[in-house]
């Protein structure tokens, strides 16, 4: 249960609040298409990318090695700076800033990302505190916050308004919409957090136990997908109430103007909080990545994890003074070429390990969309 609640508060961050709602907010009567789209590559596709891991000794650089030493290393690369602190983190601190700047008009976006960075620092510092303070504190308290705003929302329900969207493209739109979350590289690269949490629970003689391994991270990615999955659909249906309120919202505010229709001012309040809470969590849990990744795998252990973790924050806290829209812009193009593959790829290997297929190197046969609305 602690690592599920972990999971679901390590994914969640401030792509799983937008998308959901301008996806919501676009599809009208067809949300139940695009529901279903946001579903496969925002659920589905991340808990396959664990069990990959999973069923390849929780070693994504496992998972990775039949690319070859080179190729795999700069897939690794790539795909750790996007989900680090040149991509998701900096726009976990935009999302928070967003919902915030209306409460503090006089804190700038420079001064709000000084204070998630010591924020950031103080609950990573020890990279063994992270799961519990996750699946123990924040988790819970972020699905608290979150099932309070859907609840309050769906209790005002509103006609859905007529688009023109069929309902091929309100499920195209809500597929690529899903890989806006970047939640299935948060899977493949946060799988050491993931499985050093389960392993925490169970018993000494388990711990070796790879099927008893599988079992519980199956049960914890039942957990976390099942409530990544109530939340997506609460979100949508209560931004598609409001959509005609919420057309000409700009997307990084989306969520503080849904708010407040939906509980007033004094309501919003707690919304932001449970915005800043979501973003926060997911911002700890990729800093913490990062770090180790830099102190042990890219620089080989020759600079400590201190110091890794303040290069990672100083570089967030830079990148985030570009706003959500800068930041999309630059990482829309590389998440539209690798998400496809790393699809394709996940699912080759699970084949190969499950039902014996003879090894292949995969190769990426992609097709990047012309166009998808989440993108920046």
């Amino acid at each position: 249960m602690i690592t599920g609640f972990a999971m679901f508060a390590m994914l969640f961050g401030a792509g799983n609040v937008i998308f959901p709602l301008i996806l919501g907010r676009d599809s009208g009567h067809q949300l139940v298409w695009g529901l279903l789209g946001f579903c496969l590559t925002a659920v589905l596709v991340p808990l396959l990318g664990l069990v990959a891991v999973m069923l390849h000794h929780g070693d994504y650089k496992y998972l990775l090695a039949p690319l070859g030493k080179i190729p795999a290393f700069l897939l690794i690369l790539l795909c750790m700076v996007l989900i680090g602190p040149f991509g998701l983190i900096p726009r976990c601190v935009t999302i928070s800033y967003a919902v915030s700047k209306m409460y503090v008009p006089s804190l700038s976006l420079f001064g709000f990302s000084l204070l998630c960075a010591v924020i950031m620092f103080c609950c990573t510092m020890k990279n063994s505190f992270v799961i519990d303070l996750l699946g123990k504190i924040l988790g819970p308290l972020k699905i608290i916050l979150l099932f309070t705003i859907m609840i309050k929302g769906l209790f005002a329900p509103a006609e859905f308004l007529p688009v023109s969207l069929t309902r091929l493209e309100s499920f195209n739109e809500g597929f690529f919409s899903g890989y806006g979350t970047c939640d299935l590289l948060g899977t493949i690269f946060l799988s050491s957090l993931i499985l050093s949490g389960l392993k925490k629970g169970l018993h000494p003689e388990q711990q070796a136990d790879s099927r008893a391994i599988i079992k519980h991270g199956l049960q914890a990615s039942a957990i976390g997908g099942g409530l990544l999955s109530l939340v997506y659909a609460g979100f949508c249906i209560v931004a598609a109430f409001h959509g005609a309120a919420l057309a000409t919202v700009e997307r990084a505010d989306i969520f503080s103007a849904l708010s407040i229709l939906v509980l007033g001012k004094e309501g919003g309040f707690l919304a932001n909080i449970t915005v800043a809470v979501a973003c926060l969590t997911t911002a700890i849990a990729l800093t913490a990545m990062f770090g180790m990744y830099l102190h042990k795998d890219f620089l080989g252990g020759r600079l400590p994890y201190l110091p890794s973790l303040i290069i990672t924050i100083a570089i967030t806290t830079g990148m985030a003074t570009l706003g959500f829209g800068g930041i999309m812009k630059a990482l829309s193009p590389l998440i539209s070429v690798i998400y496809p593959f790393l699809i394709f790829y996940i699912l080759v290997n699970i084949g190969i390990k499950l039902w014996k297929i003879k090894r292949h190197r995969p190769v990426s046969l992609t097709m990047v969309p012309e166009s998808s609305d989440w993108e920046g």
